[in-house]
């Protein structure tokens, strides 16, 4: 996660695939909208947490998806790779 400000000095929080990926999975667990921070995102004219269109869930679901695709990808391609952690 990369926080930085803007121009006008507002907070904004950039995600790596990884972190974006997981916001996407709890999205479409719960239908709901967040921020890239965690928080709900709530409606101005309602004051209820935004739920997201069908066209929003759509996207999520082929972004991960497609992470899903492209890690077997990687995985076939290089069986014998170990991920370094530490």
């Amino acid at each position: 996660m990369y926080k930085f400000y803007n121009s006008n000095g507002k907070e904004v929080i950039l995600l790596n695939p990884s972190e974006k990926s997981k916001k996407y999975a709890i999205e479409l667990k719960h239908k709901k909208a967040l921020t890239n921070s965690g928080k709900r995102k709530i409606d101005k004219s309602t004051g209820k947490q935004r739920k997201l269109t069908g066209k929003q869930l759509a996207y999520r679901a082929g972004y991960l998806a497609h992470q899903k695709d492209s890690n077997r990808a990687f995985k076939s391609q290089h069986p014998r790779y170990k991920r370094k952690t530490g």
